[in-house]
């Protein structure tokens, strides 16, 4: 546990090192290994955020909270859509001569894909490690793979890195409330998660269905999401910061319809405008993001 408090800035080490200590000790007496570790990925999350000034008092914490739900819903519709695309060259090509290196990147963002969801359903913990995990993966190998690295890398797994981390950075106590509750519920929802992905997996989309290999796990992480996080976006920029990635990895990889494109666009720029107009008219809201 001493390597864990020291993750920890030293002001606070020093003023409560010893009561986290205890706390960690407390939680993991007689649990199982895999609960050890949960609960250590939790304080290493805990001491970064502190690093970070990502507390829940600041307004920083506050925007990546009301970011969360739809950073974890880029990554996943995102990364399902690129699975989707490697496992059609997969099929079609044997991979081009790269080995294993394309059934790694599609299982990669599978992971990925799976955490994202994960936590939408109501484990956010173990869901935006496991996203983060699929991501960092996916990029590792698409680096060691030598192809375009300055392309793909950085152009889409930059921007996924940073969403991961959004979604992983958001401060507990304003984490999403759990859409399932139960242990039951959270199956239910990967069970229909596990559908909507095989069913994109295994559906011939001519033009124009291609688009729905991101629109329909957009659709599905939206309403995962649920209400509570749109109520979340009270200030022009949060809704900016929380649409553009949607519109970004929409038209990546295979691109959405430019007329699709340009409506969503259109769609998010009236709801930033909207929203604006609604927070003057009501006064200063403490939310960050304006």
């Amino acid at each position: 546990m001493s390597a864990l408090v020291k993750l920890y800035p030293a002001a606070f080490r020093r003023e409560f090192g010893d009561e986290v200590a205890d706390a960690y000790r407390q939680a993991t007496q007689g649990a199982s290994r895999p609960a050890r570790m949960l609960e250590a990925v939790n304080v290493v999350g805990h001491a970064l955020r502190l690093r970070l000034g990502l507390g829940s008092a600041g307004r920083a914490g506050q925007l990546l909270a009301a970011l969360a739900p739809f950073a974890a819903v880029a990554v996943g519709a995102a990364a399902m859509s690129w699975a989707r695309m490697w496992a059609i060259v997969v099929t079609i090509s044997g991979g081009f001569g790269f080995g294993d290196v394309f059934p790694q990147l599609m299982a990669a963002h599978l992971v990925a894909v799976l955490g994202a969801f994960l936590a939408l359903a109501g484990r956010w913990a173990v869901g935006t490690w496991t996203a983060l995990a699929g991501v960092v993966a996916g990029i590792a190998v698409d680096v060691g793979r030598g192809a375009d690295p300055g392309g793909s890398v950085f152009l889409f797994g930059g921007p996924l890195l940073a969403l991961a981390l959004v979604a992983l950075l958001c401060p507990p106590d304003l984490r999403p409330a759990p859409r399932a509750r139960t242990r039951t519920g959270v199956v239910a929802a990967l069970a229909w998660t596990a559908v909507v992905a095989g069913t994109l997996f295994m559906l011939p989309l001519s033009y124009p269905l291609p688009e729905l290999k991101f629109a329909v796990p957009m659709a599905y992480g939206l309403l995962l999401a649920g209400r509570q996080a749109f109520t979340r976006l009270r200030t022009a920029p949060a809704v900016l910061l929380a649409g553009l990635p949607l519109v970004f990895f929409g038209a990546n990889p295979g691109g959405l319809d430019t007329l699709v494109l340009t409506g969503a666009l259109g769609l998010l720029l009236a709801a930033a405008v909207v929203v604006s107009i609604r927070r003057r008219r009501s006064g200063p809201n403490p939310l960050a993001g304006g």
